[in-house]
Protein backbone atom coordinates (compact mmCIF):
# COMPACT_ATOMS: atom_id res chain seq x y z
CA UNK A 1 0.00 0.00 0.00
CA UNK A 2 2.90 2.78 1.12
CA UNK A 3 4.91 1.45 -2.29
CA UNK A 4 1.25 2.47 -4.36
CA UNK A 5 1.00 5.66 -2.38
CA UNK A 6 4.48 6.69 -3.29
CA UNK A 7 4.56 5.72 -6.94
CA UNK A 8 1.11 7.77 -7.34
CA UNK A 9 2.66 10.95 -5.78
CA UNK A 10 5.67 10.63 -8.09
CA UNK A 11 3.49 10.27 -10.83
CA UNK A 12 1.25 13.50 -9.75
CA UNK A 13 4.94 15.56 -9.00
CA UNK A 14 5.42 14.68 -12.72
CA UNK A 15 2.55 15.53 -13.82
CA UNK A 16 2.26 18.91 -12.37
CA UNK A 17 5.77 19.83 -13.26
CA UNK A 18 5.25 18.78 -16.92
CA UNK A 19 2.57 20.95 -16.43
CA UNK A 20 4.62 23.80 -15.48
CA UNK A 21 7.22 23.43 -18.34
CA UNK A 22 5.05 22.84 -21.66
CA UNK A 23 4.32 26.76 -21.36
CA UNK A 24 8.05 27.81 -21.09
CA UNK A 25 8.36 25.27 -24.05
CA UNK A 26 5.27 26.32 -25.86
CA UNK A 27 6.46 30.23 -25.68
CA UNK A 28 9.37 29.65 -28.26
CA UNK A 29 8.34 28.95 -31.37
CA UNK A 30 9.53 30.22 -34.15
CA UNK A 31 8.15 33.33 -34.85
CA UNK A 32 5.39 33.79 -37.72
CA UNK A 33 5.50 34.93 -40.71
CA UNK A 34 3.59 38.29 -39.48
CA UNK A 35 6.32 38.56 -36.59
CA UNK A 36 9.15 38.00 -39.21
CA UNK A 37 7.65 41.05 -41.16
CA UNK A 38 6.89 43.50 -38.27
CA UNK A 39 10.52 43.07 -37.05
CA UNK A 40 12.50 43.33 -40.61
CA UNK A 41 10.30 45.99 -41.08
CA UNK A 42 11.55 47.79 -38.18
CA UNK A 43 14.35 47.44 -38.44
CA UNK A 44 15.17 48.78 -42.32
CA UNK A 45 12.39 51.37 -42.84
CA UNK A 46 14.34 54.54 -41.91
CA UNK A 47 11.12 56.53 -43.16
CA UNK A 48 8.64 54.90 -41.43
CA UNK A 49 6.14 54.22 -44.11
CA UNK A 50 6.19 50.71 -43.38
CA UNK A 51 7.69 49.55 -46.57
CA UNK A 52 11.35 49.08 -46.98
CA UNK A 53 13.24 49.97 -49.94
CA UNK A 54 16.27 48.96 -51.42
CA UNK A 55 17.64 52.40 -50.69
CA UNK A 56 17.08 51.50 -47.37
CA UNK A 57 18.90 48.14 -47.34
CA UNK A 58 21.72 50.04 -48.76
CA UNK A 59 22.17 52.90 -46.16
CA UNK A 60 21.61 50.11 -42.89
CA UNK A 61 24.39 47.94 -44.80
CA UNK A 62 26.78 50.61 -45.39
CA UNK A 63 26.19 51.67 -41.44
CA UNK A 64 26.89 47.74 -40.59
CA UNK A 65 30.07 47.59 -42.71
CA UNK A 66 31.51 50.54 -41.09
CA UNK A 67 30.68 48.84 -37.83
CA UNK A 68 32.35 45.86 -38.69
CA UNK A 69 35.27 47.10 -40.64
CA UNK A 70 37.43 47.98 -37.47
CA UNK A 71 40.66 49.45 -39.31
CA UNK A 72 38.90 51.27 -41.62
CA UNK A 73 40.61 50.30 -45.17
CA UNK A 74 37.27 49.40 -47.01
CA UNK A 75 37.64 45.76 -46.30
CA UNK A 76 35.95 43.86 -43.79
CA UNK A 77 37.92 40.22 -42.86
CA UNK A 78 36.71 37.01 -40.77
CA UNK A 79 38.68 38.19 -37.48
CA UNK A 80 36.88 42.05 -37.78
CA UNK A 81 33.55 39.79 -37.77
CA UNK A 82 34.36 37.83 -35.17
CA UNK A 83 35.98 40.11 -32.96
CA UNK A 84 32.33 42.47 -33.54
CA UNK A 85 30.38 39.66 -32.72
CA UNK A 86 32.16 38.74 -29.89
CA UNK A 87 31.85 42.14 -29.00
CA UNK A 88 28.40 42.51 -29.90
CA UNK A 89 27.86 39.67 -27.54
CA UNK A 90 29.41 41.06 -24.53
CA UNK A 91 27.28 44.29 -24.94
CA UNK A 92 24.12 42.09 -24.91
CA UNK A 93 25.10 40.80 -21.74
CA UNK A 94 26.13 44.29 -20.00
CA UNK A 95 22.82 45.40 -21.47
CA UNK A 96 20.69 42.58 -20.02
CA UNK A 97 21.64 43.48 -16.74
CA UNK A 98 20.91 47.25 -16.63
CA UNK A 99 17.13 48.05 -15.29
CA UNK A 100 14.20 50.10 -16.59
CA UNK A 101 14.25 52.70 -19.83
CA UNK A 102 18.42 52.07 -19.51
CA UNK A 103 18.23 48.35 -20.51
CA UNK A 104 15.38 49.70 -23.02
CA UNK A 105 17.22 51.48 -24.56
CA UNK A 106 21.05 49.74 -24.67
CA UNK A 107 18.59 46.62 -25.89
CA UNK A 108 17.26 48.66 -28.89
CA UNK A 109 20.23 49.93 -29.56
CA UNK A 110 22.11 46.86 -30.13
CA UNK A 111 19.34 45.34 -31.97
CA UNK A 112 19.70 47.70 -34.42
CA UNK A 113 23.36 47.30 -34.89
CA UNK A 114 23.52 43.60 -34.26
CA UNK A 115 26.03 41.65 -36.01
CA UNK A 116 23.44 39.79 -38.91
CA UNK A 117 22.80 43.22 -39.90
CA UNK A 118 25.46 42.62 -42.40
CA UNK A 119 25.24 40.34 -45.05
CA UNK A 120 28.24 37.70 -45.43
CA UNK A 121 28.52 37.23 -41.37
CA UNK A 122 27.77 33.99 -41.00
CA UNK A 123 30.59 31.24 -42.89
CA UNK A 124 28.39 30.20 -45.87
CA UNK A 125 27.67 33.76 -46.29
CA UNK A 126 30.54 35.28 -46.45
CA UNK A 127 32.11 32.50 -49.35
CA UNK A 128 29.21 33.60 -51.13
CA UNK A 129 29.50 37.47 -50.64
CA UNK A 130 33.91 37.15 -51.55
CA UNK A 131 32.92 37.15 -54.89
CA UNK A 132 37.36 37.93 -55.94
CA UNK A 133 37.70 35.19 -53.33
CA UNK A 134 40.48 37.47 -51.77
CA UNK A 135 39.37 36.49 -48.04
CA UNK A 136 37.73 39.47 -46.92
CA UNK A 137 34.56 41.37 -48.04
CA UNK A 138 34.11 44.93 -49.78
CA UNK A 139 31.49 47.31 -49.70
CA UNK A 140 30.49 46.58 -53.06
CA UNK A 141 30.63 42.75 -52.46
CA UNK A 142 28.22 43.08 -49.61
CA UNK A 143 26.30 45.48 -50.91
CA UNK A 144 25.22 43.24 -54.09
CA UNK A 145 24.84 40.19 -51.42
CA UNK A 146 22.29 42.64 -49.96
CA UNK A 147 20.93 43.51 -53.25
CA UNK A 148 20.22 39.62 -54.06
CA UNK A 149 18.42 39.19 -50.71
CA UNK A 150 16.64 42.21 -51.27
CA UNK A 151 15.07 40.66 -54.71
CA UNK A 152 14.69 37.19 -53.26
CA UNK A 153 12.66 38.85 -50.60
CA UNK A 154 10.62 41.22 -52.76
CA UNK A 155 8.62 38.52 -53.47
CA UNK A 156 5.96 40.28 -55.76
CA UNK A 157 8.48 42.57 -57.33
CA UNK A 158 6.83 45.82 -56.32
CA UNK A 159 10.48 47.20 -55.36
CA UNK A 160 9.43 47.18 -51.71
CA UNK A 161 9.79 44.99 -48.73
CA UNK A 162 6.30 45.35 -47.29
CA UNK A 163 4.00 42.52 -44.86
CA UNK A 164 2.87 41.02 -47.96
CA UNK A 165 5.96 39.90 -48.78
CA UNK A 166 5.88 37.51 -45.72
CA UNK A 167 2.65 35.74 -46.39
CA UNK A 168 3.01 31.69 -45.72
CA UNK A 169 2.59 31.34 -50.03
CA UNK A 170 5.08 32.72 -50.91
CA UNK A 171 8.00 30.77 -52.77
CA UNK A 172 11.98 30.68 -52.13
Amino acid sequence: MRRNSLILGAVAASLTLTGFAAPTFAARQKPTPEQRAEWTIKRFDTNRDGKVSLDEVHARTAEAFKTFDADGNGQVTREEIKAQRKAHGQAWRAAKEKTGADKTAAMDKLKETRPAMLPGVRQKGFKRADTDKNGSLSLTEVTARADAMFKRRDTNGDGVIDAADFNKTRKI
